[in-house]
């Protein structure tokens, strides 16, 4: 998971970890522990909850879970 990704989407929505746990329906401590680093390797389930709940894009989501997006123009 990218996790600089997910800060800087976050830093520019204006969504703290507290907001995302409400959006999410999952418990503060974990994201924090997510994006702190702590916890390496989120459930794909957690990752998904995650781009939903900030109205990700296609290529968002590529891009928070680790991957590159290589668009096609």
């Amino acid at each position: 998971m990218n996790i600089e990704f997910l800060k800087k989407i976050m830093n520019e929505r204006n969504i703290s970890i507290y907001r995302l746990s409400k959006l999410t329906k999952l418990r503060d401590s974990g994201l924090g522990m997510i994006i702190n680093g702590k916890r390496e390797d989120p459930k794909i389930s957690t990752i998904v909850k995650i781009a939903k709940a900030l109205n990700l894009t296609d290529d968002e989501f590529i891009e928070l879970c680790g991957y590159k997006s290589h668009k096609q123009d």
